[in-house]
């Protein structure tokens, strides 16, 4: 915990049990905030208006139809990443919001990018697992893995 957390709560007449409380607390509610933000990400239909939202998604009245959903699938999820602080609207479109930005570009593209690339993972742990490579020899081969 934050120095300055302790600091207040000590200064409050808390005693450690309710400093690990906070602690607890404060740590369960960002795992559920991430377990809530992954588990809407993985509806299909919120991660595709998560997807287009790079650019913006224009809102009007026939948005829904021009990317394959329903009227109430597209508001349904919509709402959702709105909510969730993923996406903003500003004058006519809806955007990424910095977290959404982050969670995009930081996440989303590099888990793709690792998918992608999951054909030589395979073979740097096959490699790994091997005796007859030292982790430089396969470093020197896939330079680019961690």
């Amino acid at each position: 915990m934050p120095k300055e957390c302790m600091n207040v709560l000590e200064s409050k007449g808390h005693s450690s049990r309710d400093m690990n409380r906070y602690i607890t607390t404060k740590n369960d509610t960002d795992v559920q905030k991430t377990m809530d933000l992954l588990s809407l990400l993985s509806k299909l239909h919120a991660l595709k208006i998560f997807t287009l939202a790079k650019d913006g998604i224009k809102s009007h009245i026939g948005t829904h139809s021009e990317i394959g959903l329903t009227k109430k699938q597209y508001y349904c999820r919509l709402n959702q990443l709105v909510k969730a602080g993923l996406l903003v609207k500003y004058d006519d479109m809806y955007n990424h919001t910095t977290l959404g930005k982050i969670i995009y570009h930081d996440y989303l593209l590099r888990l793709e990018k690792d998918i992608s690339n999951s054909k030589h993972m395979e073979m740097v742990d096959v490699l790994n697992q091997s005796s007859k490579f030292s982790k430089d020899e396969i470093k020197e081969i896939f330079p680019n893995m961690r």
